[in-house]
């Protein structure tokens, strides 16, 4: 076992231990007694935290958090987004923005600010500040508790991510887009991708929501369902895409991840148009292949530095 196991596990083990012992004593859930767990270490186990790198903290949070869900029924909005997701969601920020050297990155729907996370990870040779917007008050909670055992910079607004944001010039906009109907019809309306008619795609408005938090020539990077082009109202979302951003990428992720094919999403890559500096590009549209089959994965690289050097050559 190697000395980064250990640490990474002996950790994971404090917290996991620390959020059950608490539970016992207080009778909150689980999610929540996670994020005290993480406050007691980063307070009194000092020593144990400083030998931790990012990763093993990031990872330590993410083994606890699936563990307790093992005692707890959870709500579908609690799940974590899987690590893989997030570093690819990092990963092509890197690539997008390679030249950019400090970033805000706004995260909507965030959360327990594991995506947030998982991102932060793979850039932290920039300098980021991260805005994380989710309406549940646990998980934004946690995601404050979480900011602080990472030493990583979050501003956690407790609010939904659908209402009038209170920033709009992130460089990138990153999510795990939850899917449904909005109930709040007074606001969807006024907004482009609210539906005249009964209520909205929650995921359409947040796609709106994250072209208008970004700056000019930002990028989003939204993890949504695969069959977001098909069926009703799909018009109105390809009009609004069209009219405000210059489509990028269409990336299915892979099937492994995912219960079913019904269940699958892709990585939408939109880039906000900016007059006399945007431009159309040829939207490329791939395959994300399995992370475990190192080949397939190094072909996929190769497809995407290929249509980089051809649509963003200075990046």
């Amino acid at each position: 076992m190697t000395q980064e196991e250990t640490v990474m596990e002996k950790l994971f083990q404090t917290l996991d231990e620390k959020a059950k012992s608490l539970n016992e004593d207080n009778g909150q859930s689980f999610i929540e007694n996670l994020g005290l767990a993480m406050e007691y270490v980063y307070t009194n186990e000092r020593d144990l935290l400083e030998q931790a790198t990012l990763q093993d903290r990031r990872k330590a949070f993410q083994f606890a958090y699936l563990s307790l869900m093992q005692n707890e029924d959870i709500q579908a909005n609690h799940q974590i987004t899987p690590d893989s997701i997030g570093l690819i969601l990092g990963f092509l920020s890197e690539r997008f923005l390679k030249n950019s050297e400090a970033m805000h990155i706004a995260d909507l729907a965030s959360g327990a600010g594991h995506l947030s996370a998982s991102v932060h990870e793979v850039l932290s040779d920039h300098t980021l500040m991260h805005h994380l917007v989710e309406v549940d008050p646990v998980l934004s909670r946690v995601s404050v508790h979480l900011a602080n055992f990472l030493e990583i910079p979050f501003d956690v607004y407790p609010q939904d991510a659908i209402m009038p944001l209170p920033f709009e010039d992130a460089d990138v906009v990153i999510g795990d887009l939850p899917i449904g109907y909005y109930p709040v019809d007074d606001r969807s309306k006024k907004m482009s991708l609210g539906f005249e008619e009964g209520h909205s795609y929650s995921h359409f408005l947040l796609i709106e929501q994250a072209i208008t938090a970004m700056k000019p020539s930002g990028y989003a990077f939204l993890v949504v369902p695969s069959n977001i082009f098909e069926g009703e109202n799909v018009k109105q979302l390809q009009n609004f895409i069209a009219t405000e951003t210059e489509m990028q990428a269409f990336l299915n992720l892979p099937a492994t991840l995912f219960k079913n094919e019904k269940a699958r999403k892709s990585i939408l890559v939109l880039q906000k148009k900016e007059t006399n500096v945007t431009k159309s590009v040829e939207v490329l549209l791939a395959n994300i292949p399995d992370f475990k089959s190192p080949q397939q994965f190094q072909g996929f690289l190769q497809d995407l530095n290929a249509w980089m050097q051809e649509n963003h050559p200075e990046n």
